[in-house]
């Protein structure tokens, strides 16, 4: 899949540093703080002093960085961002691992086979201030999230025993889990050397029907099962999603975990999303239980022609949805919202015939990319962009035949939709800005490379190209 990525990393700077406590993960540095009657602005010395920007204009962001290091890749966790370097002192690039987000952000930010020490940083998004370094013996660092969907950093360390001539060889993994602030969040042990965490948990398959799902800081594990024909239930990293089959939904979302019934091939009963309580198990909300909006085809029984459903978003008590319009349309989708409590559909709805990215091996029909605050959202249809409102269904603009085909990679939060069209002729592909409410052109020729990421809804935004990595303020 063409990835987007913007690459990040960090400069450790002598800034005075003092020991801080250490655990049996990490090695904690403080950043030293100017004393009682300081002239000086705390943190005025951690500063960066990078290098300057000499690029194009980035529609949405100010025209000089805030900070600036030299170039690297970072994890993005809100109000920080954390850099990486290794025991030579080298800062990590990241990209390329298998299990990166299709979302253009870091996965894997730095990965060895050896158990040599890497150093973490974090380092503030508005300031570039260095706020917390820790010194861990870690294999892999990659971006996580806590409860609710907090951003936050996994850090994975292995352990071998040796076969003593009868025994196998066996491999333990500990991960440990860091919020923004540097401070631990919980931390869990596993045989082997491959599983995943996410929304505070660890995800392990458990046969082919079932996904298993173990707190990272204390309390029952929860069992999620899929029951049907040729029933699977699996997660995929990338898209942090539970897949049944045709019936797609995030796995985890908030205080809510989703499952998927009748998973099967298709046979007699389309599959159906169900949503429950994480912590109790009990049922909130199905797809079964609502009725289809206008424009999903039924079949002399009442039911469903197509299998395909999806949930897009669960956001202020109510639940966007993407349907398959017919079992003989295979890539035409109608989204339409619910609220949760009454199960009633809010505003209409709305048909596209989506289309995958170019080269993507995961089915993406029915998704969208959203605007920081869920206003807006923007779909890869077969004639290019569209953009509607997820609230009620209203479509804003979509593009027209004869138009060059956008599309879409990402809001910024004032409302910039970046996207990719075909360079004509062949020859790769060139990234424009357009303004996500008038279709209006802003960019039309924008380096891959300079195409930002945005942290959350800060406004601020950052890129990294051969110059440097660069964390912008938002347009004044």
């Amino acid at each position: 899949m063409n990835k987007y990525t913007v690459m990040a990393t960090g400069l450790l700077l002598s800034l005075g540093l003092v020991t801080g406590c250490s655990s049996s993960d990490g090695e904690e540095t403080a950043t030293a703080k100017p004393k009682s009657g300081s002239s000086a602005a705390p943190g005025a010395s951690a500063a960066p002093k990078g290098p300057a920007y000499s690029g194009p204009a980035i529609p949405g962001l100010a025209a000089k960085p805030a900070w600036s290091l030299p170039r690297a890749e970072a994890i993005d966790l809100g109000d920080t961002l954390l850099f990486v370097k290794d025991a030579q002192g080298a800062y990590a690039r990241g990209g390329g691992y298998k299990d990166d987000p299709v979302d253009g952000t870091v996965g894997t930010l730095h990965s060895a086979d050896d158990q040599e020490s890497a150093t973490l940083e974090f380092r503030d998004l508005k300031t570039g201030e260095v706020r917390k370094t820790l010194t861990v013996p870690g294999a892999r660092v990659a971006a996580t999230t806590w409860h609710d969907g907090v951003p936050a950093v996994a850090v994975f360390t292995r352990a071998t025993t040796e076969s003593d001539g009868l025994s196998a060889e066996k491999t333990t993994t500990t991960v440990t889990v860091y919020g923004s602030d540097g401070k631990e969040l919980g931390k869990a042990q596993r045989e082997g050397e491959e599983f995943h965490v996410h929304e505070g948990h660890i995800i392990e398959q458990d046969g082919g029907e079932s996904l298993k799902l173990t707190p990272l800081d204390g309390g029952a594990a929860r069992t999620v099962t899929c029951p049907g024909k040729q029933a699977s239930c699996s997660f995929d990293p990338r898209t942090k999603e539970i897949d049944g089959g045709q019936a797609h939904a995030p796995l985890i979302t908030g205080r809510y975990v989703f499952h998927v019934e009748n998973a099967t091939t298709y046979e007699t009963d389309p599959e159906q999303i169900v949503m429950s309580d994480l912590a109790t198990g009990k049922k909130v909300w199905s797809t079964a239980d609502v009725t289809p909006p206008a424009g999903v085809k039924l079949d002399d029984d009442g039911k469903r022609s197509s299998g395909a459903v999806r949930v897009l978003d669960v956001r202020d008590g109510r639940v966007l949805t993407a349907w398959g319009a017919s079992a003989f349309t295979l890539d035409t989708m109608v989204t339409a919202t619910y609220d949760i409590a009454s199960g009633k559909q809010i505003g209409g709805s709305t048909t596209y015939a989506y289309d995958d990215y170019p080269g993507d091996t995961i089915n993406t029909k029915g998704t969208s990319v959203f605007s920081p605050d869920h206003t807006l959202a923007a779909a890869t249809t077969e004639q290019g962009t569209a953009v509607w409102q997820p609230a009620d269904g209203k479509e804003v603009w979509k593009q027209q035949e004869g138009e060059k085909s956008m599309t879409p990679l990402r809001f910024s939060p004032s409302g910039v939709l970046y996207g990719s069209t075909l360079q004509e002729g062949g020859g790769g592909e060139v990234f424009l800005a357009v303004d996500g409410r008038t279709k209006k052109v802003l960019a039309k020729s924008l380096p891959e490379e300079n195409v930002p990421l945005f942290t959350q809804q800060s406004g601020y935004g950052y890129i990294s190209t051969d110059e440097g990595f660069f964390v912008f303020p938002a347009q004044g």
